[in-house]
């Protein structure tokens, strides 16, 4: 499923701070628009209502996001991400 494989990569117990409902978000987001991008999907509408619908779906592990720890750097990478590729880098 779209973000929950990249929300589960985050570390459990690393340096970092608490990821914030935010970060959370963001990273489902970037996920889901790199993924509809991936397959010439850049319609903004479109990539927008995918990633309500997909947060909506994943309340729980948005939830359990908001245990893990990430760092400034960590959530800069997941910005400035451009590819699944890269994001999942950013994430591991």
């Amino acid at each position: 499923m779209v973000g929950l494989a990249a929300m589960a990569s985050l570390p459990a117990a690393a340096c970092g701070r608490r990821a914030t409902p935010a970060d959370c978000q963001l990273i489902v987001d970037k996920s889901v628009e790199l993924q509809m991008k991936a397959m010439s999907e850049t319609d903004p509408a479109a990539i927008q209502e995918r990633e309500a619908h997909i947060r909506g779906e994943l309340q729980d592990e948005l939830k359990q996001c908001e245990t893990r720890r990430v760092t400034d750097k960590t959530m800069a990478c997941v910005s400035a991400a451009t590819s699944t590729t890269e994001l999942d880098k950013c994430l591991h």
